[in-house]
């Protein structure tokens, strides 16, 4: 077992503990018993776990959450308004948008930020084209969605993860070993 199973194990074991809320041994030995079950019938999935994030990377993940958490407090006083005082006009619309997102967690992310943004919805991402279609209760606000800057921080932390992996996988390339792009791909099972 390698050292990020091991991790994964001890992270599942500590969860088993907290939702069952007692201590005692036959709870730890089932928790254990657990926690190395689901690591190992999910071994397979072990390239696709995420991996740790850089210092700057936690920098710019951190500046999108506070970025995020201050449109959430703007939106709530626009849907607030919208709704007390008909002021934009309650005129619920669908928007298509094709953002500047290339990476699954990326859209991932971004459809997460539009959907608990109060009077915002993602309805459906399609994941060859990348277009996410989008409920938004007025169309102000679905005007906004456009040049919204969450995209912009999601896509200069995306930018910044695909600038680590392409050094990784040179590095690894001197080596002779591309494990790391493999890693960094989206993995299919059909080959596509």
């Amino acid at each position: 077992m390698n050292k990020r199973s091991l991790v994964l194990c001890a992270i599942l074991l500590i969860f088993w503990l907290v939702i069952s809320a007692e201590a005692d041994w036959q709870h730890i030995l089932v928790g254990t018993v657990l926690a190395l079950a689901t690591v190992w019938f999910w071994q397979d999935l072990g390239p696709r776990l995420p991996r740790l994030l850089s210092g700057t990377e936690l920098l710019l993940l951190g500046h999108c959450i506070m970025t995020l958490i201050r449109f959430i407090i703007q939106s709530n006083s626009a849907v607030a308004k919208t709704i007390l005082l008909s002021s934009p006009p309650v005129g619920p619309v669908f928007v298509v948008m094709r953002p500047p997102i290339e990476s699954n967690w990326g859209r991932v992310l971004l459809a997460n930020c539009i959907t608990i943004t109060p009077g915002t919805v993602t309805v459906d991402i399609d994941p060859e084209t990348g277009q996410f279609i989008v409920h938004a209760l007025t169309e102000e606000a679905a005007h906004g969605l456009f040049d919204w800057q969450i995209i912009q921080e999601i896509s200069n932390l995306e930018s910044w993860g695909q600038r680590r992996v392409k050094h990784a996988v040179a590095a690894s390339r001197s080596h002779g070993i591309d494990s790391v792009g493999t890693l960094a791909g989206d993995y299919r099972p059909d080959g596509n």
